[in-house]
């Protein structure tokens, strides 16, 4: 019989942290001299991150043929599959998205529909509004019902719109943490990510006739001030995993180092319910004639999905990850330099086929008849169990 826990856990950085994604440094056509770090680690690298704890905190580590039924049984078959259908790794059965604490707050992506209105003296943050008028000037073309859809007039493009972070009481912040920072009238708040960059060089190929000048590098990485973490939610099946605690842990391809703070959520509200009180009060304000849907975290849907909207605010983010199978592979001490196919053998690790994703904050006008099929594309409980997928509802007006 299963013993399910909800844990809150909070990474606090050791240092600096970079979450690079397809932003490396790689080789030859691949290689990179300047990168920039995402601001949040793929959920795919949480769900990892949480199956190695479990197997060293179980004693489970090295993974022999004599082990491997118990391994299998602990964190699961196999890694995250985008192409899969497992919805469950073992013990672990539920995984949040991942959120910010800011002095025990906790901050979520706020909808991609705020712009910086330039017109207004001083400037404020004003909101999209989105209307279906026929004559009126084409913004954005519904590939399966041509109405015209416009948006404000004070609206100057998409590349105005910002990224921003959001409380449940409403409060907003900009990622980057600004020192020179002046809160000005109705524009958000100063920010929490603090920008480190780092030159450096690397020798082997500084040797290398050639390539003398593909030597130098330059590497954005992120640091958080103090009462600053990441914080997400995790179900463990206690029965299957004996120990489950704090302790030293590493994130991402750069192998960032965090400090894994793990305690009993005892709250009411379920962190993997998005209609749960937990979300009250995140992007209420309602459209007046077609529902709304945020995108609480990253989302993974077909190229369906945009014929099926009266208007859509978003941006795109590349998803990769790291493919293997408890059954096949013997060595997880080097990647496999190809990329995963139908002959895969996953004898070492094998990096996934890329693939582009809809970015938390990601807004979706929909009319009442798309409603349905549209839900239908979004969630999927392959994907939501690992923190994907994760959407709030806002019923029009």
């Amino acid at each position: 019989m299963s013993k399910l826990i909800t844990y809150k856990i909070d990474l606090r950085p050791m240092d600096v942290f970079f979450f690079g994604g397809e932003q490396h440094f790689g080789e030859g056509d691949e290689a990179n001299y300047f990168v920039r770090s995402n601001y949040f680690p793929q959920q795919s690298g949480i769900l990892g991150m949480l199956r190695h704890q479990l197997l060293i905190q179980n004693d489970c580590i090295p993974i022999t043929p004599k082990n491997r039924t118990s391994v299998s049984g602990l964190i699961g078959d196999e890694s995250y599959n985008i192409l899969g259908s497992a919805k469950t790794f073992g013990a672990i059965h539920n995984i949040s998205p991942l959120f910010i604490t800011k002095e025990d707050e906790l901050l979520f992506p706020e909808a991609y529909e705020f712009f910086i209105n330039k017109n207004d003296s001083p400037e404020s943050l004003s909101q999209i509004e989105v209307t279906t008028e026929i004559g009126k000037t084409m913004i954005y073309p519904n590939v399966e019902n041509p109405s015209v859809v416009t948006v404000g007039k004070e609206y100057l493009g998409k590349y105005d719109i910002k990224e921003l972070l959001v409380s449940k009481k409403g409060d907003r912040f900009n990622f980057c943490l600004d020192k020179g920072f002046k809160k000005k009238g109705t524009l958000p708040d100063n920010g929490v990510f603090i920008e480190t960059g780092k030159p450096g060089i690397q020798k082997s190929l500084r040797k290398t006739k050639g390539q003398k000048d593909q030597g130098f590098y330059k590497q954005y990485s992120w640091s958080f001030p103090e009462n600053v973490c990441f914080t997400f939610f995790a179900e463990i099946d206690r029965e299957l995993a004996t120990k489950f605690e704090s302790g030293r842990i590493m994130l991402g391809g750069e192998k960032s180092a965090f400090h894994m703070v793990v305690e009993e959520y005892t709250g009411e509200e379920s962190p993997f319910e998005e209609q749960s009180v937990f979300y009250a009060g995140l992007y209420e304000k309602p459209h007046a004639s077609a529902n709304k849907i945020v995108c609480l975290s990253d989302c993974i849907v077909g190229d369906e999905l945009a014929g099926k909207m009266v208007f859509m605010s978003n941006t795109m983010i590349d998803f990769r990850n790291s493919r293997s199978k408890v059954a096949n592979t013997s060595s997880y001490n080097r990647m496999d330099k190809k990329y995963e196919n139908k002959q895969s053998q996953y004898n070492s690790p094998v990096r996934s086929q890329k693939y582009q994703l809809l970015k938390r904050g990601t807004v979706l006008w929909v009319e009442d008849g798309r409603m349905e099929e549209v839900q239908l594309l979004l969630e999927q409980k392959q994907h939501h169990a690992i923190g994907y997928n994760y959407i709030k509802i806002i019923k029009h007006s």
